[in-house]
């Protein structure tokens, strides 16, 4: 699959938009989440603003990049997403149990 920039950052805008980050903020605030460099909950504003920086530093290469519960990915099919991680837990071990 040929990148293409322009469908990127359309792409971008498009999970910026759809995204709730009202429920995100009420949530980190309900439970006094604070980001290590601002010491406070970050504002909306603030969420906005490093989802947007996660989101762009993956401009066309697959991978996944999160900061204080927020978790940029792209696919190699081309799918951008972004989520707010509360809780999670796996292991690749388990893949080579048989």
């Amino acid at each position: 699959m040929i990148f293409d920039q322009n469908r990127f950052e359309v792409q971008v805008a498009e999970v910026l938009a759809s995204f709730d980050f009202d429920l995100v903020h009420r949530v980190m605030e309900s439970l006094d989440w604070t980001w290590a460099n601002l010491d406070r909950v970050p504002t909306k504003k603030e969420l906005i603003a490093e989802a947007g920086r996660l989101l762009g530093e993956l401009s066309g290469a697959p991978g996944v990049l999160g900061s204080g519960g927020l978790r940029a990915s792209f696919k190699e099919d081309g799918t951008l997403s972004l989520k707010f991680i509360l809780s999670e837990s796996w292991s690749d071990l388990a893949e080579d149990i048989r």
